[in-house]
């Protein structure tokens, strides 16, 4: 057959033929006895070893270059083997071009990625290994007419693996499997674009493990060259996917000559699923969309001139929903998560922000010559998340976040180089990164309820409601958790010039963005340091253990009102020294509570002259242990120092270390007595708490007669009912009956118990900016504590 339209078809073979290195047959010239024994068969099968290999493949937009080095296809057994390949070429009766395949054992390798402008420096370097089976069917025909082309494409990879290789030193996805079936996929030119619609994408991928490699001669393997053992884990992945999308490819970049991406996908649905030695961390029925909206691809410069790979975005916008988030092996959910965004430029603190990234070889200068650095820029110009737990749901409303500086990625080995200390794993780094977020507010039910107050709720989970600040530092990733796989994490931060609130109003509250007014930690330095944080899913939850950390956190002014000139209540420093410190975060509240009574039962608690609340199977329940450690010198301490009354230069701004000082020092607890006989009180116990968190309906009564903030009138006592008819959304009734307590505001509800053996305060000081440090107080101790507590927290209209 010779129709013409299948020369593009056939095209695709060419690639295939022309790196024929060591052909598995010779052409023979056959005898007449051997030709008479040959049948007539439909189509052509190709095989071949392949190993091809090329020092350098470049490519260059408006002159400017990256490099691939090292590029070579071939088998991962060796340098000298190819990967066995075979095709079968088919033509159908609707002229269509069928090809079924399978490859086995090939690897795709780049040693470093280089930009023309960096010498002595790389990316670092990649591989990827797999084999396939598949089938593909080509035939003329788009989805705009018939100059375009129509693919069904089906395969199954088995024995992947990805790798990020630099200095030696690698991490890599293992064991990867993945079934992927897309019909109808039609390929398009539509004017000045090339567009590429799939209508039904379907796969099913795993994980087996991420390893982790310090060993130069170990490329890509899953044991170690020196033990024979597996490499560390830091666990495996699985999840399915049902998406449809839609690409336009253009030419051009942000100037002159690169790419232009536009992209839409819908997400029909999905999971995913982190793996611990068998225990899943499982985020089920997804969906969503997202629309990425002008994006350039340039080989260009940063705002330094930095020679980089630039990605610049116009807006990405989407929509992500995850209907149950479980951990552990009983099932149990926290909840259900939606997320909306919208990522373009916006004006933050009189600067635009955009959402660029740009790609340069070199990472941490220390680390060695391989590396990533991105300089980064990035503007979330708003961001809705809501939490529903048990059919309630609250939004926290308005989150914007913006920032720009470098962002390293190295792969290390534990190791001190050029005076910095490096540890086994991924290295992220942060140079110069100044950044900050805000949130507007909450909504309570639903997205258009009114904004409401309490984002400080959040400080509950470790969140400020709004900071800003400047960030240097390192979290390093390492493999293994506590026992075999999870994560082990070793950090060290320091923040600079740190504006944090710990309560906060509306940035926005409907006619404009005004300054926020709140509590605010302002000219705040810290200086946190983690070493050997493990990370593991088990079958109760999530356990996070650290064998020590320490931190200092001095806040120049602790201010009431606006961030920046609000009333200052003095200086404040906070230290934090914990060495053995755990926590378990657990899926499910407080389940059954009796409020302000006691009964396990609701007869017994409404007897007891309790409420008897059920809130329900989902939300989240931490236990934590904080052990705080005796002091090791001025910076391994838990210590607590108030300045007031200082002296101020001459723009107004105080002076530190010029006022009066009030010290609480050293801090710590104690199991009360060595028990284990080694001469050092025991200090296992520590602060141990259990606290349980739920979305839930609560009784909020008027304190004061007459109107409120928002001009509802009630009298003290009434109680607040939620009305979506009335002007403020709620009104206040004096004895609510079955059908108005279904409808109290929803708020956070809290049940926590808190113990300890034995707390103890070695000195408390004043420290007088002349006359030096006076101990008014030679220690304390407080002994067998037991605090339980059932508290209510609301949106604040």
């Amino acid at each position: 057959m010779t129709d013409a339209r299948l020369f593009p078809g056939l095209l695709l073979l060419a690639p295939m033929v022309l790196v024929f290195v060591n052909p598995v047959v010779a052409m023979e010239r056959l005898d007449d006895v051997a030709l008479s024994q040959i049948q007539g068969q439909s189509g052509i099968t190709l095989e071949m070893e392949l190993n091809l290999s090329a020092d350098r493949l470049s490519y260059y937009d408006d002159g400017q270059g990256v490099h691939l080095e090292g590029m070579r296809v071939g088998s991962s057994r060796g340098d000298d083997e190819g990967a066995f390949h075979r095709v079968k070429v088919d033509v159908g009766a609707d002229a269509s071009l069928n090809l079924d395949y399978l490859v086995e054992d090939r690897r795709v390798e780049f040693s470093d990625i280089r930009l023309a402008g960096a010498p002595g420096v790389g990316m670092g370097g990649i591989f990827f290994d797999h084999s396939l089976q598949g089938s593909l069917r080509i035939r003329q025909g788009g989805a705009v007419g018939g100059s375009g082309y129509t693919f069904d494409s089906a395969y199954t990879m088995t024995g992947g693996r990805l790798g990020y290789r630099t200095n030696g030193n690698s991490v890599f996805l293992d064991d990867i499997t993945m079934d992927v079936q897309a019909l109808g996929v039609t390929l398009d030119v539509v004017g000045d674009t090339l567009q590429l619609v799939s209508p039904e994408v379907i796969g099913n991928w795993s994980v087996g493990a991420i390893r982790y490699s310090n060993e130069p001669g170990n490329y890509g393997q899953s044991y170690s060259s020196v033990t024979g053992l597996p490499l560390p884990s830091y666990g495996g992945l699985q999840g399915h996917y049902e998406l449809s999308s839609v690409t336009d490819i253009r030419a051009g970049g942000r100037s002159g000559e690169g790419l232009r991406l536009d992209h839409e996908t819908t997400i029909h649905t999905a999971s995913f699923i982190y793996l611990d030695d068998g225990n899943s961390l499982a985020l089920r029925d997804i969906t969503g969309d997202y629309r990425i909206h002008d994006l350039r691809l340039d080989v260009s410069e940063d705002w330094r001139g930095r020679p980089a790979v630039a990605l610049t975005l116009g807006g990405l916008q989407g929509n992500l929903n995850i209907g149950s988030v479980e951990v552990g092996s009983s099932g149990r959910s926290f909840g259900s998560l939606n997320l909306s965004f919208l990522l373009e430029d916006q004006v933050f603190n009189g600067r635009t922000y955009r959402n660029e990234l740009y790609l340069q070889g070199g990472g941490h200068p220390d680390a060695g010559p391989q590396g990533l650095r991105m300089a980064t820029e990035w503007s979330l110009r708003l961001a809705d998340l809501s939490y529903t737990e048990d059919g309630n749901r609250v939004i926290f409303s308005g989150l914007q976040s913006w920032g720009s500086g470098d962002v390293t990625v190295n792969v290390t080995r534990n190791e001190v180089r050029n005076d910095t200390r490096f540890y086994d794993g991924l290295r992220i780094g942060f140079e110069g990164l100044e950044a900050g977020y805000r949130i507007n507010g909450l909504r309570v039910g639903s997205d258009d309820a009114p904004l409401q107050g309490g984002t400080e709720l959040l400080l509950a989970l470790g969140f400020y409601p709004a900071y800003e600040f400047e960030l240097d530092g390192h979290i390093t990733l390492g493999a293994g958790g506590a026992s075999g796989e999870g994560l082990t994490i070793n950090s060290d931060i320091q923040i600079r010039e740190g504006k944090a609130a710990v309560i906060a109003a509306p940035y926005d509250e409907g006619n404009g963005e005004i300054a926020q007014k709140g509590l605010w930690l302002t000219e705040m330095s810290y200086d946190g340091h983690v070493r050997d944080m493990t990370l593991d899913v088990t079958e109760e939850g999530l356990a996070i253990g650290s064998r020590e950390s320490w931190s200092t956190m001095d806040i120049g002014n602790v201010r009431v009102g606006t961030k920046d000139d609000g009333a200052s209540l003095g200086r404040l420093r906070i230290q934090k020294y914990q060495t053995g410190s755990t926590a378990l975060v657990k899926p499910g509240g407080a389940g059954d509570v009796c409020v302000g009574g006691s009964g396990s039962t609701e007869g017994a608690c409404v007897a007891a002259g309790g409420q008897w609340e059920t809130r329900g199977s989902e939300g989240v329940t931490i236990d934590m242990v904080q052990v705080l450690a005796r002091a090791e010198g001025d910076n391994k301490k838990n210590a607590l120092m108030w300045e007031s009354n200082r002296a101020v230069d001459s723009q107004g701004r105080p002076i530190n270390n010029t006022g009066m000082k009030l010290l609480v020092n050293d801090i710590y607890t104690s199991d009360g007595g060595d028990f284990d006989g080694d001469g050092v009180d025991d200090n296992r116990f520590g602060i141990r708490t259990e606290l349980s968190v739920d979305v839930y309906q609560t009784r909020v009564t008027k304190k004061e007669d007459g109107p409120d903030a928002q001009g509802v009138v009630g009298n003290r006592g009434d109680e607040k009912i939620m009305s979506p008819g009335s002007p403020a959304g709620y009104r206040y009734v004096a004895n609510p009956g079955p059908g108005d307590i279904a409808n109290r505001p929803l708020g956070f509800a809290v049940k926590a118990d808190t113990r300890f053996k034995e707390l103890s305060i070695n000195n408390i000081d004043l420290i007088h900016p002349v006359g030096g440090a006076q101990t008014v107080v030679y220690g304390a101790k407080f002994q067998n504590v037991d605090i339980r507590a059932n508290l209510t927290a609301t949106p604040i209209p």
